[in-house]
C-alpha cells in the first residue's frame, strides 16, 4: 500500500509524469481486452499469440539493453510536446472505441509511440526502429486476422486458387477425376456424381505460413542471425507451410467424397489442423536449427 502511494505521488509530481500516467492508464484499460483476445485465440488453437509474446520480449529486451544510451539522449521540448499530443489525443479518443478491439489496439500503439517520443525524442525511431516495430506489432491481438486481411486486400483469392490448382494436380496424379475452377475442386465418382470442395481462406495455407514466418523472424533475431539468413528461414518456412497444405486439401477432398461429414469436420477443424501444423513445425524446426547451427560453425571458423 505504501509503495502504491509513493508511485501515485511520483506520477502526479510533474506535468510530464501526469501525461505519462495518463498514457499508462489507457494501456492498463486495454490490457484485459488484450489478455482475453490472446487467451481466446490460444483456446481456439491459433498459434499467432506466440508471435505477440515473442515480438514483445525481443522489443523490450532491445530497449533494456540500450537503456543507458537512451537515457543519455532525452527528448527536446518540441519533441515532448509532440509526444504529449499523441498521448492525450489518443487517450481522449479511447472511450469512443470500446466497440472495436482493433481501434483500441491502434490507440494504444499511438500512445506507446507518444510515450517513446516524449521521453527519447523522434530519434528513437531511427535508433531502435526494429524494437519499436516489434513492440507496436505485439499490441495488436489478432495478427493472423490482420495479416490475412492485408493479403486478401492486395491479392484477392490468388492463394486460394493456387492451392486449389496444386490440390487438383495431386488428385489427378493419384487417379482421381477432378476439375478445378478457380478455388473450387470438383470430383466425380461412382459414389456421387459430383462433389465440390472450396479452398476458402482458412484452407489457403496462410494460417500456417504466417505464423511460421513470424517464428522464423523471432528465431533469427534471438539467435542473432544475419538478415540474409533470417529471410532464408522465413522463405523456407512459408514454402514448407504451403507444401504441407496441399496434402491437407487432398485429405479434405477425400473426406468429402468418401468418408463423410464427420471426417471432414475433424480434419477441417482445430484438431486436424493442429496435427498438420505439428508435423510441419517439427520438420521446420530441424531444418531451421540445422541452418542456425551451420552459421554458428561458420562464425567460429571465421
Amino acid at each position: 500500500m505504501r509503495r502504491s502511494l509513493v508511485l501515485l505521488k511520483q506520477a502526479t509530481k510533474t506535468n510530464h509524469n501526469r501525461i505519462m500516467a495518463c498514457g499508462v492508464l489507457a494501456l492498463l484499460v486495454f490490457l484485459p481486452t488484450w489478455v482475453f483476445s490472446i487467451g481466446y485465440s490460444i483456446i481456439k488453437g491459433h498459434s499467432t499469440p506466440l508471435l505477440n509474446f515473442g515480438f514483445l520480449y525481443l522489443g523490450l529486451d532491445s530497449f533494456w539493453t540500450q537503456r543507458q544510451r537512451l537515457q543519455a539522449n532525452p527528448a527536446s521540448d518540441e519533441e515532448q510536446i509532440l509526444g504529449y499530443v499523441l498521448i492525450l489525443g489518443s487517450a481522449a479518443c479511447y472511450p469512443f472505441c470500446f466497440g472495436s478491439i482493433s481501434l483500441q489496439a491502434l490507440i494504444c500503439i499511438v500512445v506507446l509511440l507518444g510515450i517513446a517520443i516524449a521521453n527519447w525524442g523522434v530519434a528513437i525511431v531511427q535508433k531502435q526502429p526494429l524494437a519499436i516495430l516489434l513492440i507496436l506489432t505485439s499490441v495488436y491481438p489478432g495478427l493472423g486476422f490482420l495479416g490475412n486481411t492485408v493479403r486478401q486486400t492486395l491479392t484477392g483469392d490468388q492463394l486460394e486458387c493456387l492451392m486449389a490448382w496444386l490440390g487438383g494436380l495431386s488428385l489427378s496424379a493419384i487417379g482421381q477425376p477432378v476439375t478445378v475452377d478457380g478455388a473450387i475442386l470438383s470430383l466425380s465418382t461412382t459414389l456421387d456424381p459430383k462433389k465440390a470442395v472450396e479452398v476458402a481462406s482458412g484452407c489457403s495455407g496462410f494460417d500456417m505460413a504466417f505464423p511460421i514466418a513470424g517464428f522464423a523472424l523471432i528465431m533469427g533475431l534471438f539467435f542473432k542471425q544475419s538478415w540474409q539468413k533470417i529471410v532464408a528461414l522465413m522463405a523456407i518456412g512459408i514454402a514448407l507451410a504451403l507444401a504441407f497444405n496441399v496434402p491437407r486439401i487432398v485429405l479434405l477432398a477425400f473426406s468429402v467424397v468418401y468418408w463423410g461429414k464427420g471426417a471432414f469436420e475433424f480434419w477441417h477443424g482445430p484438431i486436424g489442423g493442429q496435427i498438420f501444423a505439428t508435423i510441419m513445425l517439427t520438420a521446420y524446426y530441424y531444418i531451421a536449427m540445422a541452418m542456425i547451427d551451420s552459421s554458428s560453425k561458420e562464425g567460429k571458423r571465421g
